[in-house]
């Protein structure tokens, strides 16, 4: 595993000549504000080639591998192989692109604001516990944190504490496009139906955990947890698993909850 991150520093150096006396206009000599600003460094900012790749447990189903491969321009999120059932996020334009080769299509989200209240009022507590015997990961402290709102304990999970901040804000981002789906699908949620916790963690907070660091460790209340089991931060990423298939066609959750509306397939 690599750790680079380090920046490009190129500094434009200064020539004084003699000013000479002649009958030609005097050429003026270079302010303390024109050197400052000369001189001041230009940073380059290091490309982001993250790779993660976690053990995932479901209820009823088998162990699996997960992986995240964090780039600046996208996000892709798979089962730890090239195949053609992936997700894909592109960070600029904030759309997510869920990719079934089984159905040959791509479920399209695009960002949008969660535009709703919670029904009930969110309590949330923080609970961090940290262990001075707990091992470190890249030099970084690992520690348990519990999230709860109100009293229930949503989330449970090892950070490693500013690890990676990269990979933790492109999640974060992955998720906040999720919110708004997730609120507008909510809103047809019977309120017997409706959990704290769920509300919570998919609409109103869904990158809280996130804030602290890099989950190494993690479960929530539904019995789903993961494990980071491997990562590098200068990943060799291959280009082409950015790609959507062409031939797929796309849809949206809106046009499948209006059937009776047309709708006009789209082509990445």
């Amino acid at each position: 595993m690599k750790k680079v991150f380090g920046l490009i520093f190129i500094i434009a150096m200064l020539s004084a000549c003699e000013q000479q006396v002649s009958d030609k206009p005097a050429v003026k000599a270079p302010s303390a504000e024109d050197i400052t600003l000369a001189t001041k460094p230009v940073i380059e900012k290091t490309p982001i080639k993250i790779l993660l790749v976690y053990q995932v447990q479901e209820p009823g189903v088998d162990p699996y591998k997960s992986r995240i491969i964090v780039t600046d321009k996208f996000i892709r999120l798979d089962d730890n192989n090239d195949g053609r059932d992936f997700v894909l996020v592109n960070r600029a334009d904030k759309i997510v692109y869920s990719v079934s080769e089984d159905n040959d299509s791509i479920l399209v989200v695009k960002h949008r604001p969660v535009d709703m209240k919670s029904p009930i009022e969110l309590f949330p507590e923080t609970v961090r516990k940290p262990d001075e015997n707990a091992p470190k990961i890249d030099g970084r402290d690992l520690v348990h944190y519990i999230f709860k709102i109100n009293g229930e304990a949503c989330q449970d999970a090892t950070i490693a504490e500013g690890l990676l901040t990269e990979a933790t804000e492109a999640i974060a981002e992955y998720r906040q496009i999720l919110a708004g789906q997730h609120a507008t699908t909510f809103k047809s949620t019977p309120a017997d139906l409706q959990n704290a916790c769920d509300m919570a963690m998919h609409i109103f907070q869904p990158d809280r955990y996130l804030k602290f660091g890099l989950p190494v460790e993690e479960r929530d209340y539904t019995g789903y947890q993961r494990s980071l089991i491997d990562f590098d931060d200068d990943y060799e990423v291959n280009p082409a698993l950015f790609i959507l298939p062409t031939e797929f066609e796309q849809f949206s959750i809106d046009e499948l909850q209006a059937p009776d509306k047309e709708a006009t397939p789209n082509k990445a």
